[in-house]
């Protein structure tokens, strides 16, 4: 009504690659980056170039001009290959325990506390769904078989104190899936109509 697993596998970060020093900034592959990694690297190399072709052309010194681009170049390489060589970031602690939690369980002996059914729950409950999935057409059949039964006399209505008479007598010939029945009185006519389900024994 969501061990020794593979889990504990998936969470042991990936060895880091080595970081490459700027020095073998030549042995760099543009393809060893992920994703867009290598056009950023292409566009990087055209924009500082030009940046150092127009600082010499404009009388810079050819030097400081040389290192200042590839001190440029080698600083966005660096954080590509640190960015493309990061472990991916470990799955939340919570999940297992929701998927665990979301795991179908027998919750027919907390079913056998509750003294009152509606319609909806009941009929759900006489074909083992559980309260508040989905519907099929077992537990569509049992609605209408129970919401007949209402209204033919044969199951009655869960007691209402304090309610008028004529509300009640009016629920009773136009019953609705919210409509209560005691736990006792669905017992009697399911008895009459079969075995007993384990939800409604003693």
């Amino acid at each position: 009504m969501s061990v020794d697993t593979s889990f504990a596998d998936d969470l042991a970060p990936a060895a880091a690659e080595p970081a490459i020093p700027s020095v073998a900034i030549g042995r760099f592959r543009p393809g060893s980056v992920r994703g867009h990694a290598p056009l950023i690297v292409g566009a990087a190399a055209v924009l500082i170039g030009g940046s150092v072709i127009a600082a010499v052309a404009t009388g810079a010194n050819i030097v400081l001009a040389l290192l200042v681009g590839y001190s440029a170049f080698a600083s966005t390489v660096a954080c590509l290959r640190s960015s493309a060589a990061a472990p991916p970031p470990p799955q939340a602690e919570g999940t297992e325990t929701t998927e665990l939690a979301a795991a179908p369980r027998d919750t027919t002996a907390a079913w056998k506390l509750v003294r009152m059914f509606t319609i909806s729950d009941a009929s759900r409950l006489l074909c083992n769904i559980e309260p508040g999935a989905a519907v099929t057409q077992e537990s569509i059949a049992w609605g209408r078989a129970l919401l007949d039964a209402i209204k033919q006399g044969e199951l009655p209505l869960a007691p209402k104190p304090g309610m008028p008479q004529a509300v009640i007598d009016r629920e009773r010939e136009n019953p609705h899936y919210m409509t209560e029945v005691t736990r006792e009185a669905l017992r009697t006519w399911a008895d009459r109509k079969g075995p007993v389900p384990d939800f409604l024994q003693r």
